[in-house]
């Protein structure tokens, strides 16, 4: 179960990166909960906000669900699913009123990673300190489930309630997750989009991470056949 607080507000700026609009019974996603850090991270120097244009943002945490485990071939028995992002790099944040700003990211992948729970040598992941000097520290273990690399990503972030959203587009590469079906490479491998809030922490937050991340890995498998705004994903927070 979820310990990220489902904020009943979400900020109300809308992302202005596009996405695919689909209704949301033909989603499939995996839900993804844990912390991102921007770069210097040095202990007693705030880290984000503010973003400065060149600081990479970073995160990691687990998938701890699924909307449909036979499409996305998940066992949670069997396996602990992690998440890693790195290497998204910010731009200089814009100011987009109320207390504001929106930040454009470029580059950046995000590994889905599949660890098998009872082989010899498995370690529970550990946030750490002070990252990435100390820890995190199991996340990536085990065999990449999928691998993909943004088109885009974009967070907005109100220093002052400390809420914000974030949303990326993927385009996945094979990944462990579908050599079970003999695929070579993804039928439609931009048909993934990242999105969800972050904001006050619940739980502590661990040392040297600056943001509670609360979201979706959604995939359709039909075609995406049209466009929408950031308000159809926050739809999905309701």
């Amino acid at each position: 179960m979820k310990s990220i607080y489902r904020f009943g507000l979400i900020v109300t700026v809308m992302l202005a990166v596009p996405c695919a609009a689909f209704a949301q019974g033909d989603l499939a996603m995996l839900d993804t909960i844990g912390f991102m850090f921007e770069s210097d991270n040095t202990p007693g120097v705030q880290g984000f906000p503010p973003s400065v244009a060149g600081d990479v943002l970073a995160g990691v945490g687990f998938i701890d669900g699924v909307s449909d485990p036979t499409l996305w071939g998940v066992d949670f028995a069997t396996y602990e699913y992690t998440w890693v992002i790195s290497g998204l790099v910010a731009s200089t944040p814009i100011n987009i009123g109320g207390g504001s700003v929106r930040i454009f990211y470029t580059g950046g992948t995000l590994d889905v990673i599949a660890d098998e729970l009872l082989l010899p040598g498995y370690t529970m992941p550990d946030y750490g300190t002070d990252p990435p000097l100390n820890g995190p520290i199991g996340f990536g273990d085990g065999h990449v489930y999928l691998h993909g690399v943004f088109t885009n990503f974009a967070m907005d972030y109100n220093a002052d309630s400390m809420t914000g959203s974030f949303q990326g587009q993927l385009q996945f590469e094979l990944g462990g997750h579908f050599q079970p079906f003999g695929y070579e490479q993804l039928e439609h491998p931009e048909g993934y989009t990242l999105a969800g809030v972050v904001g006050p922490a619940t739980t502590i937050i661990p040392e040297g991470y600056d943001l509670e991340a609360d979201g979706h890995i959604w995939f359709n498998p039909a075609i995406p056949d049209a466009d929408s705004s950031w308000g159809s994903v926050k739809n999905l927070y309701r």
